[in-house]
């Protein structure tokens, strides 16, 4: 046999091999099973997908109150985020706390001129946000910011503070910047972002700025996917490889220990209960976030959209605006429940529907100024009380006859009696309330 010929065949011989081991570690070693069958493997989470912290947490609006008459609002994250890294470097000093018992004092002190705005839609806690954002305030006095809540971060050029502003409480929360703001105000000037005008009347509950002019908005659509259920098993269980799972009528039951999630097999709606597994000091933001980073971004670019009480929402967003749709698609909701063991428990609600790639489209949906939505609920009978905020979001809706592809259609959504409403239905809701009497 030629020297050449017996290098051929041990060469086969060790590829032989080697394709053997391959295919135990891939397929046979223990590491690599699940309960759930050969055709859900476990995946390993990437880290450069995790999402962090300072991206879910970023607030969803930047305003811009030049001047008495000029006010400007921006919601795309790019600008949100050039912004907010500026605010992040600066240097303050130590917070104190003003509680309002005149509603005519407290929005005097809140309408500045010459200052940035950065709003959330739900309140944020200053503890988790000067943690998630390492700012170092001197927080010692307010018990480190750990009872007090915002939903508006004012950075004043004119007084040189930073206010935190808490609406339902009339709280404002204020410390001095002791570094530069120029190069703050020099970044507002360089934004070319679409911005829109804004006025300061008629504000609702949460103070937010009002459009006084229609918004026109793009009209997307998108490739739509169905996830597959590991997504969520090995984001939300302790131990995924050890999860097992039966079939109850066309839902799918998977268990391990004492969490279970469930698949409605009708709707594709995701729903998992467990005890916490955090660390007792950790509040809602904390826990939460545990679980919504190890999504990464299977299901879109969540960010923290709303608080109420026990409740924490997520959402998918577009162009800075978020997503809703039927059934939490783009959405994960969670919710604490106390428990007769005295472990508190975790109620998390999302959807296996996802949107993945953008189709270009050319249309464009003209919506009505906010001034016009408030003064037409309010013809029909929204309570002002009851009526928080309102924000234009992107309603998932259905192509006929183009399964796997759904329209992203921009409409006002108005949170009234702590509840998410589609203008349309909520004056539907509305006229059928007043009918009714």
């Amino acid at each position: 046999m030629k020297v050449s010929e017996k290098i051929i065949r041990y060469g086969l011989i060790v590829l032989i091999a080697l394709s053997f081991y391959l295919s135990y570690k891939i397929w046979l070693s223990p590491n690599a099973r699940t309960y759930m069958g050969e055709d859900q493997p476990t995946v390993v989470a990437n880290p450069t997908n995790i999402r962090k912290a300072s991206d879910v947490f970023l607030p969803t609006r930047l305003v811009w109150m030049k001047s008495e008459e000029e006010i400007q609002m921006f919601s795309t994250e790019k600008a949100i985020s050039t912004m907010h890294k500026e605010l992040v470097k600066g240097r303050y000093g130590e917070v104190t706390v003003k509680t309002y018992e005149d509603d005519e004092a407290f929005l005097k002190d809140v309408d500045v001129v010459d200052a940035v705005e950065f709003n959330y839609f739900g309140s944020f806690q200053l503890y988790e946000y000067d943690k998630t954002y390492d700012l170092k305030m001197d927080l010692k006095d307010v018990d480190e910011g750990k009872d007090l809540y915002f939903s508006k971060v004012q950075v004043d050029f004119r007084n040189k503070v930073i206010r935190f502003i808490n609406p339902r409480r009339h709280q404002i929360y204020q410390a001095e910047v002791k570094s530069s703001l120029k190069t703050m105000e020099n970044r507002l000037l360089t934004i070319d972002d679409q911005w829109l005008p804004m006025a300061k009347d008629e504000r609702l509950q949460s103070l937010q700025y009002n459009t006084q002019e229609k918004v026109t908005l793009q009209l997307y659509s998108y490739i739509a996917s169905t996830q597959t259920y590991t997504v969520f098993r090995n984001a939300f269980f302790q131990d995924p490889e050890n999860v097992k799972s039966s079939e109850e009528s066309q839902d799918t039951v998977l268990y391990g220990g004492q969490e279970t999630m469930r698949i409605q097999g009708d709707q594709q709606i995701v729903e998992f209960q467990g005890p916490v597994t955090s660390n007792a000091e950790d509040d809602i933001y904390d826990q939460s976030f545990q679980y919504v980073s190890r999504l990464e971004t299977n299901v879109g670019y969540l960010r923290f959209f709303d608080r109420s009480k026990d409740r924490i929402t997520y959402r998918t967003f577009i162009e800075g605006f978020p997503v809703f749709g039927d059934a939490y698609q783009g959405e994960v909701s969670f919710t604490l429940q106390a428990s007769a063991t005295g472990t508190p428990q975790v109620d998390i609600r999302s959807s296996l529907n996802t949107i993945q790639i953008p189709i270009p489209s050319d249309e464009t949906v003209e919506l009505p100024a906010s001034q016009e939505v408030i003064a037409d609920l309010t013809e029909k009978g929204a309570d002002l009380e009851l009526w928080e905020s309102m924000v234009i979001g992107y309603q998932r809706q259905a192509v006929k006859n183009a399964d796997g592809i759904v329209d992203m259609v921009p409409m006002w959504y108005v949170k009234y009696n702590d509840t998410w409403y589609s203008y349309a239905a909520l004056a539907a809701e509305l006229v059928a309330e007043k009918e009714a009497v």
